[in-house]
């Protein structure tokens, strides 16, 4: 396979990613798990950028993400694409290709754990990692935690069986 073909498959492949949160959003509302893929694919957005037209083109304050309804969120996100592609000035397109093509097989491959990860943020019932908690008290807090996040993933294969035998998923 070419390089180019390889590029195209690895957009077809984020595509699809993509397409499974854009479903996640309008079947069960997890609109925060598609935010947190957007952030973490910014940088994505501007390997691709850099691969099929080149260094950056436009001015900032003009490039707005057009697929968004609200003007506000798209300013935002066109905001965060632009500096994304702004990063990737200087590479050469070829070059871009294969660093797309890598992240996207790093983001296949990384994305089950970081959906649960941004799953296990949002249950209330999972302490927040990110506090601070006295050292006699560390080990009781992990066994929560542990304890919260199996019961979690629990109901979620549950939830996802169900929702699968009502055909709610296309795979």
């Amino acid at each position: 396979m070419t390089s180019d073909d390889l590029f195209f498959e690895a957009v077809n492949d984020y595509k699809k990613m993509r397409a499974r949160f854009d479903q996640r959003q309008e079947l069960r509302g997890e609109y925060e798990l598609l935010i947190n893929f957007d952030q973490h694919t910014y940088h994505i957005f501007g390997l691709y950028q850099q691969a099929t037209v080149g260094d950056i083109n436009v001015p900032k304050l003009d490039y707005t993400d057009p697929v968004e309804i609200s003007y506000m969120w798209a300013w935002i996100k066109g905001n965060r694409k632009w500096h994304a592609w702004n990063k990737c000035k200087g590479i050469s397109k070829e070059e871009a290709k294969q660093l797309y093509i890598s992240e996207v097989k790093k983001l296949q491959n990384e994305l089950p754990d970081l959906i649960e990860n941004w799953r296990d943020e949002q249950d209330p019932r999972i302490p927040d990692q990110k506090a601070w908690v006295p050292e006699e008290e560390k080990e009781e807090r992990q066994i929560i935690t542990e304890k919260a996040k199996a019961a979690r993933r629990e109901r979620d294969a549950i939830k996802r069986k169900e929702e699968e035998e009502a055909g709610m998923w296309d795979e």
